[in-house]
């Protein structure tokens, strides 16, 4: 039994060297081939066996060359160009520039990706932005008190149409008792058509109401301006040959959800003078007020306030030449409607 045991392990461990490379019996050492003689303490030396170890003979049929995968990609490497082909299915990916280019010609378009499908133009099933919807806004409607006189007054308009282009038609003026109309009372009609997301040019005509009356040709621009004021500039030629322009600002200030504060201003200049009407050249009058209004729907809000109306240089010479009063103050009191 002794003999045979060295002899079996003799065979393990040649079988071993077989398998780290075909070393032959003489490279094994000593202490592998007898395990019951303990091996010297000495200091550890690299394994013959080893390929890495120096000195160890070369692998037979293996090519020790430096392999370019193991050095890893070379920084200098891009993935610009490159061609990745897949066999199954004939798919075929091509890498060029990862970034920069530009967008397609019809990248904003959309139609361009829905095979000619177009929304309907049935009624009730148009696009949002092609619906054709009416409304009626009667802004102020209002009981008037003034110099011991009472009056009505009214802003209204109407409107008809989608997102981009409508009908405007718009009214203002006020009537005291045993007195014309307004001077600025007016009927209005534009086309109005979109610019932008808040604002819209206006063209149109405007015709006077009362004694001394003018037809015009009318221009301006309406919007929502930074901050949430509501912004109309209009500016009109009249068929004589006179130039005018009126300006309104306004502002609805939230005191509640229903319960809002409107400061409002408007400005009215002449080129020249129209006795009738009692408007003299440049800045004719101002419109100031305050209206407190309370929603008690939506859609139906009334509301009291105060305005106040000053005439200015050559205005207020002939009104004051004509008897007239100057400046005017009113209480007011209406309701705000719109469907």
């Amino acid at each position: 039994m002794s003999t045979l045991f060295p002899r079996r392990h003799t065979l393990r461990t040649s079988g071993a060297a077989l398998l780290l490379g075909m070393a032959p019996l003489g490279a094994i050492p000593a202490h592998a081939q007898h395990q019951h003689e303990p091996a010297p303490q000495e200091s550890p030396s690299p394994s013959p066996a080893d390929p890495s170890s120096p000195g160890a003979p070369p692998m037979e049929g293996m090519d020790r060359g430096a392999h370019p995968a193991a050095a890893g990609p070379s920084p200098d490497q891009s993935m610009a160009g490159m061609d990745m082909s897949g066999q199954s299915g004939g798919a075929t990916m091509r890498m060029g520039a990862m970034q920069g280019g530009r967008a397609p010609a019809d990248a904003r378009d959309p139609n361009a990706h829905a095979d000619g499908y177009e929304n309907s133009t049935l009624p009730g099933f148009e696009r949002a932005d092609q619906i054709s919807v009416g409304k009626v806004l009667i802004d102020e409607l209002e009981f008037v008190r003034s110099q011991g006189q009472n009056g009505i007054a009214w802003s209204a308009q109407i409107t008809q149409g989608g997102d981009s282009d409508k009908l405007w038609i718009r009214s203002q003026g006020v009537k005291l008792a045993h007195e014309p109309v307004d001077s600025d009372t007016s009927v209005e009609a534009f086309w109005w058509h979109a610019t932008g997301p808040f604002w819209g040019r206006m063209l149109g005509v405007r015709q006077d109401v009362g004694p001394g009356a003018h037809s015009w040709l009318a221009a301006g621009i309406e919007g929502l301006a930074p901050y949430w004021f509501d912004i109309e500039l209009t500016g009109y030629l009249g068929d004589d040959g006179r130039v005018a322009a009126r300006a309104k600002a306004s502002f609805d200030l939230r005191l509640t959800n229903r319960l809002i504060l409107t400061p409002q201003a408007e400005v009215n200049a002449y080129s020249t003078s129209n006795v009738e009407r009692s408007l003299g050249s440049g800045f004719t009058s101002a419109e100031l007020g305050v209206r407190l209004r309370y929603e008690v729907a939506r859609k139906v809000a009334p509301y009291i306030g105060y305005v106040w109306e000053p005439s200015f240089g050559s205005t207020a010479d002939l009104r004051r030449a004509r008897g007239e009063r100057v400046s005017e103050g009113r209480f007011v009191a209406g309701l705000r409607l719109w469907w």
